[in-house]
């Protein structure tokens, strides 16, 4: 099988965690509405002169193609700036186009170090994350708020189910765990196979986060996977805690402001579990403000025995 270029990010100061931070901040800014779209992405692109004139280009097709493209490694040079021309298409075409594009960049610079060490992709990046971390700081404060208001008009029942961890008592639920663990392991064989580190990372990630408070999980099975790539890709395991602690930064960001304050309170009760109380993961200082007000939440109404006797 053939080795592609699809090793950790070499751009310098812009690693796979960054991209996948910008991917997270251009998705959470697209929830917010235009004016901020505008303000934290849409501008700084424009006034950076990533813009073109309409020349007839399908930005649809230039991508289709360069996906196809991208498979071979003799084009792996002629990614990035195709990917500018596709962004630059973009501006003229929709806010909509514009994020998306902006997010197949940053996805093709997590997959090739020949994208993300590229001028093009150096360029972006130093584009768009002033921006967007401007935007994450004036934004977090609105975030905590709502989320306040969110868990004092919640229900004791939808608490309860959003706190208690996963139990798997049932054997049709212990078999098809089983079979998930399986997948995953026949799954990221056939990635690792293409050395396509970032699909083996999502995997990984998807699977922790969705199963890793359960009380079957397979936490011996998942920890030698890790080790495993670890030992193929070093670093594997930090880009990995990071990607997790990204999704579920997002998945809190998305159920704070779309009022599920079910998904929100997993997501933050998934966090807790998975870092146990490690301050140097990312996101950590975010995401304990809000589990603490959340709990004090709890307290002032002094819901914690309601919390303990609701059945589900």
């Amino acid at each position: 099988m053939r080795k592609t270029d699809t090793a950790v990010s070499n751009l310098p100061g812009y690693n796979n965690t960054t991209a996948q931070e910008l991917v997270k901040d251009i998705r959470t800014l697209a929830m917010y509405g235009k004016t901020p779209f505008i303000d934290h992405l849409y501008k700084p692109l424009f006034n950076a002169g990533w813009h073109a004139e309409p020349a007839g280009q399908s930005r649809r097709k230039l991508i289709e193609r360069l996906k196809r493209d991208s498979a071979d490694p003799a084009y792996l040079h002629t990614i990035a700036p195709r990917c500018k021309k596709i962004i630059c298409i973009s501006m003229d075409e929709s806010l909509g186009a514009v994020g998306d594009s902006s997010i197949f960049f940053l996805e093709k610079m997590q997959m090739h170090t020949a994208v993300s060490s590229s001028a093009e992709a150096v360029e972006f990046a130093d584009i768009i994350t002033p921006p967007l971390t401007g935007f994450t700081k004036v934004y977090s404060e609105r975030r905590e708020e709502l989320f306040t208001e969110a868990v004092s008009s919640a229900h004791v029942e939808e608490l309860k189910t959003a706190i208690d961890p996963v139990k798997l008592a049932v054997d049709t639920e212990k078999i098809k765990l089983d079979s998930e663990i399986q997948r995953l392991y026949e799954n990221i064989l056939i990635a690792s196979q293409y050395y396509n580190i970032p699909k083996c990372r999502k995997l990984l990630s998807s699977y922790i986060i969705r199963y890793s408070d359960g009380e079957d999980y397979a936490r011996s099975d998942v920890e030698k996977l890790v080790k495993a790539m670890n030992n193929r890709s070093p670093g594997f395991e930090d880009e990995l805690k990071n990607t997790i602690a990204i999704d579920l930064y997002y998945k809190i960001t998305q159920g704070i402001l779309k009022g599920d304050i079910g998904t929100t309170i997993t997501a933050i009760r998934k966090y807790g579990y998975i870092f146990e109380g490690d301050s140097s993961a990312r996101y950590f200082y975010d995401i304990d403000r809000l589990e603490r007000i959340l709990y004090k939440m709890i307290s002032d109404k002094s819901l914690w025995d309601d919390l303990k006797t609701v059945k589900k």
